[in-house]
């Protein structure tokens, strides 16, 4: 992996940089999800201005804001609580994992960004790599990544529409 896609991992995934700078037994194997995040909203998107984002997630707020101009204010708050704060209108739009879009039927969904992004990156305790047992895992991770990249899988399994799993663009990557 080049450094330029180590960094944009490590933009990406927070926690999995704090892991590894704090403990060397840790490395980032590799991005494994993109476009995992979504805009919920009801209305227009161009009249929106307050997003409401999940702690430590500020590279979602910059996604977003770079895709979104109008949005002028970030709330950061506690991911549970973003639904909450978005149906009282504490904030107009929220950035929410895609898996939870179903819990919001009355709301529209927008990507966070027009470009592909990482969203999460596998941390592996470096004396496993190699191992027959990771080796294993990685022909079972790369034959699920198969299934879940299928947007009837995705449609089976998380609901939504096809129209919506177009629109979100959801990748689960190959390791």
């Amino acid at each position: 992996m080049s450094s330029d896609e180590i960094d944009m991992g490590f933009y990406c995934s927070h926690k999995a940089l704090h892991m590894v700078k704090t403990n060397d037994r840790f490395v980032i194997y590799g991005p494994i999800i993109m476009n995992s995040e979504v805009l919920a909203y009801k209305g227009s998107i161009a009249d929106k201005r307050v997003l409401g984002i999940g702690q430590d997630r500020r590279h979602i707020s910059e996604l977003a804001q770079k895709s979104h101009p109008n949005l002028k204010e970030i709330k950061e708050m506690v991911i549970g609580a973003l639904g909450y704060t978005l149906e009282n209108k504490q904030v107009d739009i929220a950035a929410i994992d895609v898996s939870k879009a179903v819990l919001l039927p009355k709301y529209n969904f927008a990507p966070i960004s027009k470009d592909d992004y990482i969203s999460y990156s596998l941390v592996v305790r470096k004396d496993l790599i190699g191992t027959e047992a990771f080796n294993n895992f990685l022909v079972s991770y790369n034959k699920a990544v198969e299934e879940l990249n299928k947007t009837e899988t995705l449609i089976s399994v998380m609901g939504m529409t096809e129209e919506f799993w177009d629109m979100v663009n959801l990748k689960f990557l190959e390791l």
